[in-house]
Parts: structure tokens; sequence; C-alpha cells
């Protein structure tokens, strides 16, 4: 219980100032693998505005995580930089039977920001960037 205050406090810490993207991607993951999805869309997303946006995500993420088995780990990689206020942030939760890739594009502007898309595929190709894919052959 105190794990899941702490990571609330710095969940709303980040959500409250200028956001460094990494730091809530890695927190949303992180909360994910300890308490389930729903920590996850708590840490990212904002539940009030975004019940409908909020509601399909955890959706098609409840559809592609159901056969995967427990969370074992989870990883998150260099963020990419889109301009001044937009990152592209990657990721993987590692469950049992096999990983699962994450991206993630998060906004700051003015101290405000969050999550603009979120996207998950069984296959690495599908989340990161051609030169990450081509570098690993």
């Amino acid at each position: 219980m105190k794990k899941l205050f702490a990571l609330f406090c710095v969940v709303a810490v980040c959500h409250g100032y200028a956001i460094e993207g990494t730091k809530v991607f890695q927190a949303g993951l992180q909360a994910f693998q300890a308490n389930g999805p729903e920590a996850l869309f708590n840490a990212w997303y904002d539940s009030e505005d975004e019940t409908a946006r909020i509601a399909e995500i955890r959706g098609r993420f409840a559809r592609v995580t159901q056969k995967l088995g427990r969370v074992v780990d989870t990883q998150v990689f260099a963020p990419r930089n889109l301009g001044n206020h937009v990152q592209h942030l990657y990721g993987v939760i590692y469950f049992e039977r096999r990983p699962l890739w994450v991206r993630a594009e998060c906004y700051s502007i003015a101290g405000r920001g969050g999550f603009i898309s979120l996207e998950f595929s069984l296959i690495s190709g599908d989340i990161l960037p051609l030169a990450w894919s081509t570098a690993q052959e």
C-alpha cells in the first residue's frame, strides 16, 4: 500500500508540473507490473476528462494481454524528442509468455501535458523505429 501511495505521489507531481514524459511513462509501466492495468491507465490519463478514450484503449489492451500471463518486468528505452513539446516514448512489458511493445506520444505545453497516443503490439517492428529494428540485424 505504501508503494502504491508513493507511486501516486510521483505521478501527481509529474502531472502537476511540466511533464518529463519518460518519468511518467516509466511510472505507468511499473504501476502496471505492481497493480495491474487500472494502475497504468490511472497513471497516464485523467479519468474525468478522457473516459471514452480510456475505455477504448483499455478494451484493446485487455484483448491483447489476456493470455500473456503475469508481468515479469518492464523496460523503457530512450525517448525521441519531436520538437520542444512532444516526445515519442518506447517501452516493453515482459509477460511470462512474450513481450508486449509499447509506444506513447507525450506532450507538454505551458506546464500542462499528457499522453496524445498509446500504441502496443506483440511485434517489435510495429512499435520501435525502423532504425532500431534494422540496427539489430
